[in-house]
């Protein structure tokens, strides 16, 4: 998939997904739920319209809608990336040793990436309990939404994170200990905010 998952029609994005083709896949799924579950306290701040009550979250919000969305396209590069080291060639020791090096270089961004995804979904979801109390009655429904979504996106993220990671302790990556601290700290954390 070369062009960005944001310039397809939501009904392509969703025959691609569901296609054999593997991007987008999970990490980039998650961004784009991610992303619509941020745009809907966005939504809710900008009915509420009040300037300095929740309304003085919008550049927030509006940062963190970005960053999500940034992060579909950016899975899909990263899992690319590690496709590519696996089709290297693995013929003898030494394309064996290059082969599984590429793969572990691969493999480091593909599992910071989604991290760093959950990590910004944790912050939407940590915001949205700032929100709820702040907005008008009628869209309250839709920070609870958009929580709901941003946590299951955030969950989606951490899946994703999880294959990679899993390949790099296979693999007694030094990374692996501090990515996988990480992770289990954010999923904790996602859990608490959910």
């Amino acid at each position: 998939m070369s062009e960005s998952v944001w310039a397809a029609r939501a009904g392509d994005l969703l025959e691609r997904t569901a296609s054999a083709d593997p991007t987008p896949g999970g990490g980039s799924v998650a961004a784009v739920v991610g992303a619509f579950g941020v745009g809907l306290l966005t939504m809710a701040v900008a009915i509420t319209a009040d300037g300095e009550g929740v309304g003085r979250h919008r550049p927030a919000l509006d940062g963190l809608r970005d960053r999500v969305a940034r992060a579909a396209d950016a899975d899909t590069r990263d899992f690319e990336a590690v496709m590519s080291a696996y089709r290297m060639p693995a013929e003898d020791d030494t394309e064996h040793d290059a082969r599984t090096r590429a793969i572990e270089q691969a493999s480091i961004p593909a599992t910071e990436g989604p991290l760093d995804l959950a990590a910004g979904l944790l912050d939407a979801l940590t915001l949205s309990h700032e929100l709820e109390p702040g907005v008008k009655r009628n869209v309250v429904s839709d920070v609870l939404a958009g929580r709901d979504v941003i946590a299951g996106a955030a969950r989606a993220a951490l899946r994703t994170a999880d294959i990679n990671l899993a390949q790099l302790e296979r693999l007694s990556s030094p990374a692996a200990p501090g990515l996988r601290a990480r992770r289990d700290e954010l999923a904790q954390s996602v859990e608490d905010a959910a």
